[in-house]
């Protein structure tokens, strides 16, 4: 069957808009793009609203059963998995790189046919990587997750070798929103919530995750904030974060180089966790192969993500901006201080999601932004989340932009770009009007 589907198209290439366009869609995939309304025989006519190619999200977790993150934290249940790809297709994400690295094929399979969203899986199988994950939490992980390799994950269909570290293995949010209130309720009985763990971890450890970076002043003054004076002592507290944050650190960094050294080898991508603790080992491992995952992390000022996603890119990586929750908070958070001064530079290739504790916002949400905020074209900002994946990563996707012979995979956003109206896979209507 033939359907014609007119509105503003703009096809991921990051420039063109069709205004009036059309898309011809035959057996799933696209036959045609053109100006004008198209053919009359089955036309589907949105008038204004904008149709682009469905996002396609390079940095998402939680979207298969096994290990979560490269913690090898406890498996999702399926009831949660299916509520987060829900979320990623009402937000017009059509696509996804599962950067959960150490879930079996198997559990990749388990529900991969169960929902209209396309999930891709990566690996993070070496053998650093797996000890990292031990140290850092290693709950989830059972014998055939230590005894698989990426080569084997590479021969079943994973396409990307990653996501390599995380928060929870090189100091980052995951410590923040979960093993150090964990910890410090364990040590004390009081439960902080993980703006004070930031706080208390950064005083002991600083942005860079180091122990020389100790300042007893502040964390005099975060242990106040947090209600914990007189319950839990300075050199209790040194302890605790100390005990929690640095024993994945040195084998997630050689996770890092194991990976370099992989993707060389197997001829594909692979992830790398970006931030102020792991910035240095992410530049030495660097290449045309590298994926630099959220150069805008909170751990970076806005300064020191633009030097050294300048770097990365001298080095021919690819940089990816995550979301996060950034943008539903409100437009003075800090937080997305790093995001907005890497777009102004010039300096983002892809914009994924991450995690955020599982509260991250759909890729659209900081696509809307971008466009509201003048920092973007609207074909520019639709691109990094549709045509520069399908461009710069052609071995991961064929989805993300509106050209003859690729999967007829839409999202339809209301002429304002800022809410999607419908999501269609291989042209018939998931979501939406």
């Amino acid at each position: 069957m033939t359907r014609v589907i007119s509105g503003t198209i703009v096809t991921g290439d990051g420039t063109t808009v069709l205004e009036p366009g059309h898309v011809v869609i035959e057996d799933g995939s696209i036959a045609a793009v053109g100006l004008g309304i198209g053919p009359a025989d089955a036309r589907v006519d949105l008038g204004r609203a904008i149709v682009s190619p469905g996002l396609v999200n390079a940095h998402a977790h939680g979207l298969t059963l096994g290990p979560i993150h490269a913690t090898g934290s406890p498996a999702l249940t399926a009831e949660q998995v299916q509520a987060f790809k829900d979320r990623h297709l009402r937000g017009g994400t059509t696509s996804v790189l599962s950067v959960d690295g150490l879930p079996t094929w198997d559990e990749y399979l388990a529900l991969a046919a169960d929902h209209p969203l396309t999930v891709v899986k990566c690996t993070a199988h070496t053998p650093a990587n797996l000890r990292a994950a031990e140290l850092a939490d290693g709950t989830g992980l059972a014998a055939r997750h230590r005894e698989a390799t990426v080569a084997d994950l590479l021969a079943a269909g994973a396409r990307v070798i990653g996501e390599i570290g995380a928060g929870g293995t090189l100091g980052g949010g995951m410590q923040d929103y979960q093993y150090l209130p964990d910890a410090i309720e364990r040590r004390c009985g009081v439960r902080v919530d993980k703006h004070h763990a930031r706080a208390i971890k950064e005083a002991v450890l600083g942005r860079s995750i180091d122990p020389a970076n100790l300042d007893a002043d502040a964390l005099e003054r975060a242990l106040g904030a947090a209600g914990l004076t007189g319950t839990l002592s300075a050199d209790a507290a040194v302890a605790v974060v100390t005990e929690c944050v640095m024993p994945s650190m040195a084998e997630a960094f050689e996770g890092m180089r194991e990976a370099a050294t992989a993707a060389e080898r197997h001829g594909v991508p692979f992830m790398v966790h970006h931030a102020a603790a792991s910035a240095d080992v992410v530049l030495e491992v660097a290449s045309e192969r590298l994926i630099a995952a959220h150069c805008n992390h909170p751990s970076f000022t806005a300064d020191e993500a633009v030097h050294y996603a300048r770097a990365l890119r001298a080095r021919g990586a690819l940089l990816e901006l995550s979301g996060l929750d950034l943008f539903s908070k409100g437009p003075d958070e800090p937080d997305a201080a790093p995001f907005r001064a890497l777009v102004r530079a010039g300096l983002v290739d892809l914009i994924g999601t991450d995690y955020a504790g599982g509260g991250y916002d759909p890729v659209s949400v900081p696509l809307f932004a971008l466009v509201a905020e003048n920092l973007m074209s609207l074909p520019a900002a639709i691109a990094t989340a549709t045509g520069n994946v399908a461009r710069s990563l052609p071995t991961v996707t064929n989805a993300g932009l509106l050209e003859a012979g690729r999967p007829a995979d839409l999202a339809v956003f209301t002429p304002a770009f800022d809410r999607v109206q419908a999501v269609y896979v291989r042209g018939e209507r998931v979501h939406g009007d």
